[in-house]
């Protein structure tokens, strides 16, 4: 039996190196054998992947979706005689599972998640569009609009957030809180616009001011080498 000359774990005959420092294995007295001693432990060590769990669990509950999907169908068909408002059931299901399902199932690009999402959200406005009958403004002139800006800025902070933005942490800050704002002034353009054919900012501005404000100051703080790393050391990134 062999002791590692460096931290003094015991060593099996089939160990060529400590398994715990690496240093080589030196036993003039041990008898050299022909053929390898039979390890104690399998080489390979099988890593389980965790996503396969994960993509079990989506599957099931969508699974569980259609339940209440076929149940409330089949209401609207014995009372209404035809499918009328078990629409917005289905346009809601189809929303969470494109939000909260569909990226533990498959994978792909980011960018692909966020126009999935929206053509989610756009089906289920026009559902309602449909079922309501009422005037297609709303829905061309306010709802599609104010979905599709959303996408847009999901899609602007997934790249903020990707592992492969080398922006600073304050600056990816900056960026999100004048997103924010810009977003809020989109908001009204489209409500004024929708409304009254005029599009004046005027109740966003409330909100943008104040973010472009804490976004320069994010700025500022970021070109202050002291300042930036007293941050990093309180938040820990």
């Amino acid at each position: 039996m062999s002791y590692c000359v460096n931290c003094g774990v015991e060593l099996q005959k089939s160990e060529p190196r400590c398994p715990l420092c690496g240093t080589e294995v030196i036993n003039p007295n041990e008898i050299v054998q022909e053929e390898r001693p039979i390890r104690p432990y399998p080489s390979h060590v099988e890593h389980l992947d965790k996503s396969v769990d994960r993509r079990y669990i989506a599957s099931f509950i969508s699974l569980l979706l259609l339940i209440p999907l076929f149940t409330v169908m089949l209401a609207n068909i014995l009372v209404s005689k035809q499918l009328t408002w078990s629409y917005y059931v289905l346009g809601g299901e189809l929303v969470i599972f494109t939000v909260l399902l569909l990226p533990m199932i498959a994978r792909m690009p980011k960018v692909l998640y966020v126009v999935i999402d929206a053509a989610a959200v756009g089906v289920l406005l026009l559902l309602i569009q449909i079922i309501a009958q009422g005037d297609w403004g709303w829905l061309l002139l306010l709802a599609l609009p104010i979905t599709g800006v959303a996408a847009l800025m999901c899609w602007f902070f997934t790249m903020l957030a990707s592992p492969k933005c080398r922006l600073p942490i304050l600056v990816r800050f900056s960026f999100a809180l004048a997103c924010v704002g810009l977003f809020v002034v989109a908001i009204e353009f489209f409500i004024g616009l929708y409304r009254h054919a005029i599009a004046w900012p005027t109740w966003s501005l409330y909100v943008l001011f104040p973010c472009l404000v804490l976004a320069s100051s994010l700025l500022i703080l970021n070109r202050r080498a002291r300042v930036k790393e007293e941050i990093r050391k309180r938040f820990y990134y």
